[in-house]
């Protein structure tokens, strides 16, 4: 009697351990179900959000493209009537343009650049030598950052011409035409250092004082001071008058910059060839704010008006 009712015992507890593992796998099963929903549903959010935001961004990209080109084409027609370009033009100033619900609103820039020394203009029709108004520019800049031995160098690496200058070398890798980015420039770093092209700290680099972005002149109402002084009858105390007089009123010829203190009619002459008041090319700024006042994409889109060209696109 004893050992029938310990297997009936046994039998029961057997039964309920084995109640008790399903309960606990159905329990374990249903937790597993619900995370694997939870994962799936939060997948799909985020494919959600992330189509979302990729339709926001073409049509941003898309609605970029519609104004860079309307503004070139603006600009141009604006080149017609105007023979310069200033920051104190309205067009230049900042403005702000609602464009729908979805993309938020754009503040925009347009900035003239031709603002400082062109490396794609520095040669004759030669390719080979250095224009005669720049020749002192060029050695005086490179006084400025205290490396006059890499002077030839550059231009070595710049000209079509295959042997090296006076002091300098010629190298298989030499791109041997002007650059069409500066990042170019690095391809001396073996030659010269980092910080003589970019510069570092309080020192000067090359980028500071060169540009591609120009046709050849460089304007004088938005030029830096540091790059004007560069400049042949211009010296620190009549570049810095420049810039005091252009923020009054925009110039328009040699002749408003002889009116200023200290300038003369041969300050006029020797910068003929060298100094004018128009920009070929410009930079367009676009920040896209959305409803809550955050950021999404932004634009930094330099184009040429001449041609009517985008030359330069980058999203940030």
């Amino acid at each position: 009697m004893t050992i029938k009712t310990d297997m009936t015992n046994l039998k029961a507890l057997s039964s309920s351990r084995k109640n008790g593992f399903v309960l606990v796998s159905v329990l374990m099963l249903g937790v597993l179900l619900i995370s694997c929903a939870t994962a799936f549903t939060w997948f799909v959010r985020m494919q959600v959000r992330t189509i979302g935001r990729e339709r926001v961004n073409i049509s941003s990209r898309s609605l970029a493209h519609v104004l860079t080109n309307s503004v070139m084409t603006m600009l141009y027609e604006i080149s017609q009537h105007t023979g310069y370009d200033s920051p104190l033009q309205r067009w230049y100033k900042p403005f702000v343009l609602p464009v729908g619900d979805e993309t938020g609103i754009w503040i925009i820039q347009i900035i003239p650049l031709d603002d400082k020394i062109p490396l794609g203009n520095l040669f004759l029709p030669d390719a080979n030598t250095l224009r005669r108004e720049l020749n002192d520019v060029w050695e005086v800049m490179w006084d400025k950052l205290h490396h006059r031995e890499y002077e030839n160098l550059v231009l070595d690496f710049l000209d079509r011409n295959t042997r090296g200058r006076v002091g300098s070398k010629e190298e298989k890798y030499f791109i041997n035409r002007g650059p069409y980015d500066m990042s170019e420039l690095l391809m001396l770093s073996r030659d010269i250092p980092s910080e003589v092209i970019y510069g570092s700290g309080n020192q000067m680099g090359l980028s500071d004082y060169c540009t591609i972005y120009s046709d050849g002149r460089i304007n004088l109402n938005v030029a830096p001071v540091h790059v004007m002084e560069l400049l042949p009858g211009l010296d620190t105390g009549l570049a810095a008058r420049v810039a005091v007089a252009r923020n009054d009123e925009p110039l328009q010829s040699l002749q408003d910059v002889q009116k200023i203190p200290g300038a003369s009619a041969r300050t006029s002459t020797l910068l003929t060839n060298i100094a004018g008041f128009q920009s070929r090319y410009f930079r367009m700024s676009i920040q896209c704010l959305n409803e809550s006042g955050e950021g999404g994409m932004s634009f930094n889109i330099i184009f040429d008006r001449t041609t009517r060209k985008i030359v330069r696109w980058e999203e940030l």
